[in-house]
């Protein structure tokens, strides 16, 4: 009896008590998330009530044909044709108060993209818009509201969620807002319909529309509505720039909110691989406007996966109540008729559980977090002085075991954190890493056990080894509490300060913190009873902070799997377990002083981490699912033609090019396929041939060129539309200035590459008004990168442009390198050789491989 009175004590009820209630809460704020309302069908429809079975219809027909890769058939003519009727339906149908004109816009045009290393001078042709604009008659104000969303799809990839999703929700909601049980809603605005067909290749779509519609110039703001995912919510994660008063409306008007300003700023730090029209629109239009995305379920995004069997109504339902009540708030807003009136800086926004959105200026959010961190510095400062007079104990005593808690709980955070970090190298050094790929519940154990033990240990030690007096343990307890609470307070402040606007995840903690210590005062910190009334002051945080995690693991864990195989993204998951766990439990861990037996609690974190590292270590903890989270491949058969300055051919070659998409590649490859064994990277091709003599779709990818592989191949790829190029002419301008006349046939996808030889430098060419600056250089050589796109079946018409070049007074007869590349993603696997088939149906069964061959033409002029 006295070893089961040991053993079955209060501590171990704690430990068992504790973690259950944390899945409970975790497990309730992950349904909350997944909830979505019922689809609306067209029996039970209401008048002017968005239904989910209309849109769903739509999608069925418009992912019918496959995938609607620009250039395409499937893409130019089919889906224009399906939207053309559709539209011409609606209008059929609308309502007479209502004027609806819709056309197609063939764009021609050129802009440049600032990456950052690898620029992009993006130049199109025959892109296809379809442009349909209503307004009410009688009370037209003269601007529009322009709703965003494109049809083109992926390579390989039907394009159910990317973006034919947004692209239905926007036919029903043209269907909606033009019926007659619309008439009678207060319209001062015109809106415009933008479905453009070229968002996948460098977002020519909407910046044709931009900078050729005759409608641009009219439209005050915009939402862009795209998708990163299949299913679950949409989340708004970027707004403005600078017009705050967008989020007022999305507040007031959006059913189910979603939306943080810790989406935008990491989205806009470059940390999520993907861009959106939301930037050209912002960028080259100088409008305002929200940014919205699905983004939950990523696994299949631009897979052949990415198909209408994941689209639920539910999905629709959602996204399409949420943005319907939005319009018609925008549509009626005084701000649309003179937008730069209301230029007042960025906003704060963030939802709790999608019950309600919480949004101020960041001018207000400054005031907000300074006033919190302020009074909370304060209640620190006046915990103390209770402590001092109540205990009797001398000031300095308190200020030190103070100043002590203050660098055991941030050395114990360190700790914490370089736990987790450990567990994240051991992983990738055993090639475990990605375990929680596909079984998101190994990140709990693995990364978060390991912070939490090491964030326990400092206060633990800390009290078993320091007897002290004067100050008896819950006394202690507090002071780590406060320890904590000061490191909140100065990020809060310090983060503040430094305009970052996520800052306002630290509020939770402050603020509640805060309210329960004041309480705690008052009652002058009653032993036992302040403790009840600190953990209820956790509960709503803690609800939060579920949420938030929700969020990110379910943004972020599916990036890994198309990011790169140069780092470990173990690292990554085990910086964000930590973050979340600090967030979460960084206001409890200091509890254990007050446990009698302390190692319940660490067994039971050390319970926790072996069984998920030994479920890690079992075919279990294989990252991949063949159905719902694929590994990626990127295999081209690739033909290379390299030409010296006399035109004669100095090299050519076939081969069979991998890029990396994961951890994983190539090791997971080659011990399924074993011909990818001989695969070997491209070494010192990279210092011998511009650009590693490879043809990338986006420059971009050659960032990952010394972890890239190839295999020879034995014959050259089918090209149906085999690249010519033809020097039409050459002539002096100018003193030492000669100018090069080109045509170029090819498909509807090509690439330039303009590298002026040392020396030299590009001083004109037909692409755009002044050269852009170059990319990462290559041997001491400026790089241009030019991306050709035509559209509308005009692939098969050249390509006619210069190249100018100022030789200084050098008498050298070469001038640059020109390399001509060309993409074959859209013609099929008709095209793919024999040889290209057989290493292709040899891929593993979880993998998704995207193929096609490209060709490659390189000259020196």
């Amino acid at each position: 009896m006295k070893l089961l009175s040991y053993v079955f004590h209060v501590e171990l009820l704690w430990c068992l008590l504790a973690p259950v209630v944390g899945i409970g809460v975790y497990l309730l704020t992950y349904l909350n998330w997944t909830t979505l309302p019922s689809g609306v069908t067209v029996r039970d429809e209401v008048g002017g009530q968005f239904v989910a079975e209309r849109a769903l219809d739509d999608l069925t027909l418009l992912v019918s044909r496959g995938p609607r890769v620009a250039g395409s058939e499937t893409n130019e003519r089919f889906a224009v044709e399906f939207l053309l009727d559709a539209v011409a339906k609606i209008a059929g149908d609308a309502s007479p108060v209502f004027d609806i004109s819709y056309d197609v816009q063939r764009a021609n045009g050129s802009y440049w993209l600032d990456y950052e290393d690898y620029p992009i001078t993006s130049v199109y042709r025959g892109v296809q818009n379809v442009v349909v604009s209503i307004v009410r008659k009688g009370s037209f104000s003269g601007k529009y509201l322009l709703l965003n969303a494109h049809y083109d799809s992926a390579v390989s990839s039907p394009g159910a969620g990317d973006d034919g999703t947004m692209v239905v929700v926007m036919l029903e909601l043209l269907r909606q807002l033009s019926r007659p049980s619309a008439a009678n809603l207060p319209w001062q605005h015109g809106l415009i319909f933008l479905f453009n067909g070229c968002e996948e290749n460098t977002m020519q779509g909407a910046h044709g529309f931009v900078r050729s519609h005759p409608l641009a110039g009219s439209v005050a703001a915009f939402l862009n509505l795209d998708v990163a995912a299949n299913g679950g919510r949409e989340i708004m994660f970027q707004s403005g720039p600078n017009y705050p008063f967008l989020m007022g409306y999305y507040r007031d008007h959006v059913r189910r909110p979603y939306a943080n300003t810790l989406g935008e700023e990491v989205f806009q730090m470059g940390l999520v691989p993907s861009f959106t029209d939301y930037e050209t629109l912002s960028g080259e239009g100088g409008w305002p406007g929200l940014d919205f995305a699905l983004s939950s379920y990523g696994y299949l995004y631009h897979t052949a996966l990415d198909a209408l069997e994941t689209i639920s109504a539910g999905t629709l339902q959602h996204i399409g109540d949420n943005i319907l009540g939005l319009v018609q708030g925008l549509v009626n807003a005084d701000e649309l008729g003179d937008i730069d009136a209301h230029r007042e800086g960025t906003a704060v926004f963030f939802d709790f559980m999608h019950l309600f959105l919480v949004y101020y200026t960041e001018t207000t959010g400054l005031i907000i977090n300074c006033l919190l961190g302020t009074l909370s510095l304060g209640l620190i400062v006046g915990t103390l002085v209770m402590m001092i007079r109540k205990d009797g104990a001398a000031s300095t005593n308190i200020l030190f075991e103070a100043g002590m808690s203050l660098i055991v709980q941030t050395l114990s955070i360190v700790l914490g954190a370089g736990c987790s970090v450990l567990v994240a190298v051991i992983f990738d050094a055993c090639g475990r890493s990605m375990s929680w790929f596909s079984s998101t519940w190994l990140l709990f154990g693995l990364y978060f056990a390991p912070f939490i033990a090491g964030m326990t240990l400092g206060p633990f030690l800390y009290v078993n080894f320091r007897k002290i007096s004067f100050l008896h343990d819950q006394g202690r307890v507090i002071l780590f509490l406060h320890a904590q609470h000061f490191i909140y307070a100065v990020l809060l402040l310090t983060l503040s300060i430094g305009g970052i606007r996520s800052a306002f995840i630290l509020l939770f903690p402050v603020i509640f913190y805060c309210a329960s210590t004041i309480v705690n005062m008052i009652i002058q910190f009653r032993l036992r009873i302040w403790i009840y009334v600190h953990l209820v002051g956790q509960l709503i945080p803690t609800i939060y902070f579920c949420t938030l995690t929700v969020t990110l693991f379910a943004v972020f864990i599916s990036m890994t799997g198309r990011s790169d195989n140069r780092f470990n993204p173990d690292l990554q998951m085990a910086l964000f377990a930590s973050l979340m766990a600090l967030l979460l439990v960084g206001l409890l861990t200091p509890f254990i002083a007050l446990f009698r037996r302390k190692a319940y609690v660490f067994g039971t974190l050390l319970l926790m981490f072996l069984v998920t590292a030994i479920v890690a270590a079992t075919p279990h903890g294989f990252p991949f699912r063949a159905r719902n989270s694929p590994q990626r491949y990127y295999i081209f058969h690739h033909q290379r033609n390299f030409y010296s300055p006399n035109g004669t051919l100095r090299n050519s070659n076939s081969i069979f090019y991998l890029h990396p998409q994961d951890r994983h590649t190539p090791e997971l490859l080659q011990s399924e396929v074993p011909a990818w064994s001989a695969a070997q990277t491209l070494g010192d091709e990279c210092e011998r041939e511009l650009y590693c003599g490879i043809p990338f779709y986006i420059n971009r990818y050659h960032r990952q060129s010394e972890k890239s592989y190839w295999l020879p191949a034995v014959a050259p790829p089918n090209f149906p539309e085999p690249i010519q190029l033809q020097l039409v002419s050459r002539e002096t301008t100018s003193p030492g200035r000669v100018r090069l006349n080109f045509l170029v046939h090819g498909p509807s996808h090509m690439s330039l590459y303009v590298s002026p030889l040392a020396g030299r430098k590009l001083t004109g060419w037909s692409f755009s008004g002044t050269i852009p600056p170059s990319g990462k250089r290559w041997n001491g050589q400026d790089v241009h990168f030019v991306n050709l796109f035509s559209g509308d079946g005009m692939h098969g018409t050249p390509w006619e442009f210069h190249i100018e070049v100022d030789r200084g007074t050098l008498q050298e007869p070469t001038d640059f390198y020109l390399t001509v590349v060309g993409q074959y993603m859209h013609h099929g696997a008709e095209h793919h050789t024999a040889e290209f088939r057989a290493l292709l149906d040899q891929m593993p069964p979880y993998a998704h491989t995207i193929a096609y061959p490209g060709s490659l033409e390189s000259w020196i002029f």
